[in-house]
């Protein structure tokens, strides 16, 4: 296994290789940030326990070529610095060429210097082909002004959405437009450009960019009892019952439950760690970025298919976490394994073994975006009023663990590898439930006795009902007395 050395502000990653001779060999390798270091040692890890000897070569050999040309960029940079007769030639006029000549040079460029992720690269990429470069592509970037760019912005907050949000919709009937957050993200798009345009020549002045007003929309949350009616109304399908409940009780993303990884289970320390994570993303982000993040490109299963499913590190240093495990979760995640081991039985040599524990019954991977999309319709065959995303999993965790620790955002955060400030701003808020006990404490304490004694019966009656409902066994025993006294009655 790699082994992890910082050195003062340096980082370094030491593992042992064969040579293309078989010779035995140690691997020193630098990096500028420990989350640089941290995702290559993954890396490495991953192939060496998998034995796959061939890319620990090619990793090292790739390694030693691109930290040979920035030797020889610096070598040439320090040589020809100050000497007017051996400096390189003046820089490009590039005052005459289109935004989209720019785009095709810069957006490989920034996104390798920005340490993009693959999914980062494809919001990039989809909101330039959608958006920027029909209203900009063929201009002469040097003559885009502020004018433009402020009309352009107001182009897109009057757009129609060309995806699910008006499909069949017809004439006359309300079409929804671009969200204000896909407009910033086209703006920030813009505003991360033009500094580098100017740096290139390709414009002599940036335009004066003012950033538009985006408006959040909260996520969508569950109190625990609502989990705890999803889960009992799920149990038929047990994976979706088993990523629910994991998602809820140890915070996790999509992604991060789809790639939780059997062999950091362990049952007698009841707890696991979260290292990985599955995405889908476009094959050309696969070839435009460094592939220092990404552990695995699983095969693809259909062909002609213009995306691949990878498994890659978690989203920031922090997620890297471990999570404690209760005991029922705990026993379902037994009898999943022990329905791996069938499925691995049934499959034989067909089984494709990638140690995931939410897969499919063959082992293949799970889109994150299926799980997501199963998740939604249970809610709609269950008739579900308030809904909730998958993520809204996450959220309805966090702020469970926010009132059981008496808001102590620190622990809370770090379990689930976010920051406190992050989780104040968007987890801090009041389920409606909680404003509806609110309200009826306000008449007990505020009206006269006789309202005070409706609303506090209220009060009782509400928690009674909640009991019933949370409790199956009671609800059955109230049901039986009920239907003893009209029995008695008739």
């Amino acid at each position: 296994m790699a082994t992890y050395k910082p050195r003062g502000n340096a980082h370094y990653i030491i593992y042992p290789y064969r040579s293309e001779n078989s010779e035995q060999k140690q691997q020193w390798e630098h990096y500028e940030t420990e989350l640089e270091a941290v995702q290559r040692k993954a890396y490495i890890d991953y192939l060496q326990k998998n034995k796959k000897f061939d890319d620990l070569l090619k990793a090292v050999v790739d390694y030693k070529k691109t930290r040979a040309v920035e030797k020889a960029e610096k070598e040439l940079a320090d040589n020809t610095k100050g000497d007017p007769e051996t400096s390189a030639p003046a820089l490009e006029d590039n005052s005459y060429k289109t935004y989209m000549e720019f785009v095709e040079k810069w957006l490989p460029f920034h996104s390798r210097k920005k340490r993009l992720s693959p999914n980062t690269y494809d919001s990039y990429s989809s909101n330039l082909k959608n958006h920027i470069l029909p209203f900009f592509g063929n201009r002469v970037m040097s003559t885009i002004t502020a004018e433009d760019i402020d009309n352009f912005l107001d182009h897109l907050s009057k757009k129609r959405c060309l995806d699910s949000k008006r499909y069949n919709k017809k004439s006359g009937e309300c079409h929804k437009t671009l969200s204000s957050a896909s407009v910033k993200k086209c703006y920030n798009i813009l505003a991360a450009g033009f500094p580098v345009a100017k740096k290139w020549r390709y414009v002599t002045e940036i335009p004066e960019m003012t950033a538009p007003v985006e408006k959040t929309k909260k996520r969508n949350a569950w109190d625990p009892k609502q989990i705890q009616r999803t889960l009992e109304g799920m149990k038929e399908d047990k994976l979706i019952h088993l990523a629910v409940h994991i998602a809820f009780v140890c915070s996790l993303r999509a992604g991060e439950t789809a790639g939780i990884d059997t062999k950091t289970i362990d049952f007698h320390d009841r707890s696991m760690w979260i290292t990985q994570e599955v995405q889908r993303v476009s094959d050309e982000s696969l070839t435009k970025l460094p592939g220092h993040e990404i552990l695995f490109v699983f095969p693809k299963q259909v062909g002609g298919s213009k995306s691949s499913m990878i498994l890659k590190g978690p989203k920031t240093e922090g997620s890297h976490r471990k999570q404690y495990l209760t005991t029922p979760l705990l026993r379902e995640i037994k009898e999943r394994l022990e329905e791996i081991s069938r499925n691995k039985e049934i499959f034989g040599g067909e089984y494709n073994d990638y140690g995931l524990l939410i897969c499919h019954p063959d082992g293949r991977p799970l889109d994150p975006k299926s799980l997501c999309s199963s998740f939604k319709k249970w809610q709609d065959k269950m008739q579900i009023g308030d809904q909730i995303e998958f993520q809204g999993l996450r959220k309805s965790g966090q702020m469970h663990k926010v009132r059981l620790t008496k808001n102590n955002y620190q622990l809370v955060a770090e379990n689930s590898g976010q920051s406190p400030e992050v989780l104040m701003s968007n987890y801090n808020e009041v389920l409606d439930s909680e404003k509806r006990t609110l309200s009826l404490l306000v008449e007990t304490s505020f009206y006269p006795t006789d309202v005070a004694e409706k609303a506090q019966s209220a009060i009782d009656m509400e928690n009674v009902l909640q009991t019933i409902q949370s409790n199956p066994e009671l609800s059955r025993q109230v049901l039986q007395v009920l239907l003893a006294g009209a029995a008695t009655v008739s």
